[in-house]
């Protein structure tokens, strides 16, 4: 997956946009609750699901957003 910093958008290697990645409150992953798994936390401040996509494959994070567009993503720079 590629990151644009500057647009703060998400794109998968072949180019295809996927999210524009927008969090105002910038919470640090450790302050939120557990998710229904080791990959998602809850923001109790926007009431969204964050998805830690360090273990997901591109194809697992595009179905996932497919599914549920509203869900925010925590990316990490050494993956993509």
């Amino acid at each position: 997956m590629q990151y644009k910093v500057d647009t703060k958008e998400l794109y998968t290697d072949k180019g295809e946009f996927v999210k524009k990645i927008e969090c105002p409150r910038d919470v640090d992953w450790q302050n939120m609750l557990p998710g229904k798994n080791d990959i998602e936390r809850h923001c109790i401040h926007c009431n969204k699901s964050i998805l830690n996509i360090e273990f997901l494959t591109e194809d697992e994070v595009v179905f996932l957003l497919n599914k549920r567009p509203e869900t925010c993503l925590k990316i990490h720079a050494k993956k993509i």
